[in-house]
């Protein structure tokens, strides 16, 4: 009798250790794993913008422009899509426990950081150097809201002149227009980016050589 019950006693204090230690490691590996999981995501939506990866967006809408036809640009994060036809600029932003760039404060303005080499992002880009100077303008910005991060992404694109300084000369500029059957934001995962026209216009004396793009957002 002694016996089965220094058992029973003995069963139950394996039970209570396994517990706690199972308790323990979901108390400090979950954490882990969701830190892991949000490093994983982060590195996928920077890829998605790195002007370094051919397959990035801001690389394969100047492909387009370039060569025309047109493309599905597909990203395997969940956020929301913005077309800003006026500034000329789209951007994508998702949601994360973790960030590749510094976090302004909830309430803060977040500070814009230029990821394409020596272009300015606020208030906007200025123009660049033709034959130097990529069309495109990523800037990146993190903020915290509640307990989460937000993460935009926005890629402007500028004119581009023979000399951004001179009167005269030759210019280039990639132009996004909202597709007809296009809405101007979404939480789609997916857009799809069309060569729509050439135009030639004058600014002031010089010439300037429009690409105008076509997003359909849906």
């Amino acid at each position: 009798m002694i016996k089965a019950q220094s058992d029973i006693i003995s069963a139950v204090i394996i039970l209570i250790i396994a517990l706690g230690l199972m308790s323990a490691a979901y108390f400090w590996g979950l954490p882990i794993i969701q830190k892991r999981q949000d490093t994983s995501l982060v590195d996928r939506s920077y890829s998605y913008f790195n002007q370094g990866n051919t397959n990035s967006l801001p690389n394969v809408i100047e492909a387009i422009a370039n060569s025309g036809g047109d493309k599905t640009f597909f990203v395997d994060v969940k956020g929301i899509w913005i077309l800003n036809e006026e500034k000329n600029y789209i951007e994508f932003t998702h949601t994360s426990k973790v960030s590749r760039f510094a976090v302004s404060r909830e309430g803060v303005t977040p500070y814009s950081i230029s990821l394409t080499p020596g272009a300015q992002c606020t208030p906007q880009p200025t123009n660049g150097t033709l034959g130097l100077d990529k069309a495109s303008v990523v800037c990146v910005q993190a903020s915290t809201i509640g307990n989460q991060i937000n993460i935009t992404y926005r890629v402007w694109f500028r004119d581009l002149y023979e000399n951004p300084y001179s009167d005269t000369g030759k210019g280039y500029k990639i132009v996004l227009k909202q597709h007809d059957s296009g809405v101007s934001s979404s939480t789609e995962k997916s857009i799809r980016i069309f060569f729509s026209d050439t135009n030639q216009t004058k600014v002031g004396k010089k010439t300037l050589i429009t690409k105008e793009i076509k997003i359909l957002i849906t």
